[in-house]
């Protein structure tokens, strides 16, 4: 099964521990209600955006230099975006948003992270630019996910029910 992580450049354990992570985080979001729902009713997804912005305050009080380096990571040399260029799939550099918490900026570069792996953007030939970097990506990721889970009780009680 390696064979499958190989184009990721880290440890295929980093990568099955991401995916883990970030679907049971998502899974807790919308089982706590903090969720959106599609104009027709049917498609809940998790609210991100009201989550980050509920727990800013306390996101912003955290002290602990390891997050506080995975956040500036994340931020200041954030994940690309995957995009279609004259019908070829490249990567763009993605603008942080100063019209967003800090939060919300952070947890949107981690999607944008999950989004890159899931959807087979890492995977892509030539973009091995940077050694490392999907790494430090997955585990500033990581880091942050694990330290948000426990800001908020009913988010951190349908974590790890």
């Amino acid at each position: 099964m390696n064979e499958v992580f190989e184009h990721l450049h880290m440890p295929t354990e980093l990568a099955i521990e991401f995916f883990a992570i970030f679907s049971r985080f998502e899974y807790a979001l919308k089982a706590t209600g903090t969720y959106a729902m599609d104009s027709g009713g049917g498609k809940a997804a998790a609210n991100w955006d009201l989550f980050a912005n509920h727990i800013d305050g306390s996101f912003n009080a955290i002290e602990d230099a390891d997050f506080k380096n995975a956040v500036g990571y994340l931020l200041e040399k954030p994940p690309r975006k995957q995009i279609y260029n004259n019908g070829i799939v490249s990567f763009k550099e993605q603008k942080i948003d100063g019209k967003q918490t800090k939060a919300q900026q952070t947890l949107l570069m981690i999607r944008t992270v999950r989004n890159n792996l899931f959807h087979g953007g890492k995977h892509i030939r030539g973009d091995e630019r940077e050694p490392g970097r999907n790494e430090a990506l997955v585990t500033s990721s990581l880091n942050v996910l694990r330290r948000c889970i426990g800001i908020n009780e009913a988010v951190s009680s349908d974590f790890t029910m």
